[in-house]
């Protein structure tokens, strides 16, 4: 285990506690919340519907839409810039084909933001594009980190907060789908030798990794809680029924 401890307590290598609810909103076909510490961000999927704008239909395949709302003040061309990263990495799991001449729509509102932001919002989005049933080649999942140099010692930090952001030489978002070892997106903002992109890249499959395995289990347990909801009423039911006949023999 890495000896670099941070501010909040983690090492270098340690990301914030996860959360994540899927179904949260009744008029969405889809939602999920993706919450990292004090980074927190709600996703709804709605779709595929008719395309709004016919000049974006796609003859041969759905188009995806992607809308970001901070969640103070107005929309900036920072969030236009995150809502293109964030479409083309969930556009490329999305099997868009399956549905042409049709929009999928996604809008991601911002809770909280304590960095690591565009990470947290693309994992809300998987989740809430398997709550709406909408078909993928596989899952997506996404990690950010911030360069520094302590005692001219290159440490990465994963999942910075928005203070080790702003300290930082550079931060590098990333995103990987699980049936596939290549980069689905990446954005490197600030200076970073190739060596060290390299060695990014590979902290950043593995912290991935363990985010998609934490989701499939949020996704297992919610389908299983269900399936004991379902079966609950079922008996219930069952047990009514029987009350109802004993009565009516009566």
């Amino acid at each position: 285990m890495s000896q670099i401890k941070r501010l909040d307590g983690r090492f270098d290598n340690q990301i914030r506690p996860i959360e994540t609810e899927q179904g949260l909103l009744n008029k969405a076909d889809g939602s999920a919340k993706f919450t990292q510490n004090k980074s927190s961000v709600l996703a709804a999927v709605y779709g595929p519907i008719e395309v709004k704008n016919p000049r974006k239909e796609k003859i041969l395949k759905s188009v995806v839409e992607v809308t970001f709302t901070p969640g103070l003040g107005n929309s900036s061309y920072q969030d236009k810039e995150k809502e293109l990263l964030i479409r083309n990495a969930v556009e490329s799991v999305i099997l868009t084909t399956l549905h042409p001449r049709t929009q999928i729509t996604v809008v991601i509102q911002v809770y909280s933001d304590d960095g690591s932001i565009i990470s947290c919002s693309i994992n809300a989005v998987c989740l809430a594009l398997l709550d709406a049933g909408i078909e993928m080649n596989g899952m997506i999942g996404s990690v950010t980190l911030s360069y520094q140099s302590i005692d001219n010692q290159d440490i990465f930090y994963f999942d910075p907060d928005l203070l080790e952001e702003i300290e930082s030489k550079a931060v590098a978002i990333f995103a990987f789908g699980n049936n596939s070892n290549n980069i689905i997106m990446s954005k490197v903002e600030g200076k970073l030798t190739e060596d060290l992109y390299f060695l990014a890249i590979k902290n950043a499959r593995e912290a991935c990794d363990k985010i998609i395995a934490f989701m499939k289990l949020a996704v297992k347990n919610r389908i299983m809680g269900n399936e004991q909801q379902q079966q609950q009423q079922q008996d219930q039911k069952i047990k009514k029924e029987e009350q109802q006949q004993d009565e009516a023999m009566k």
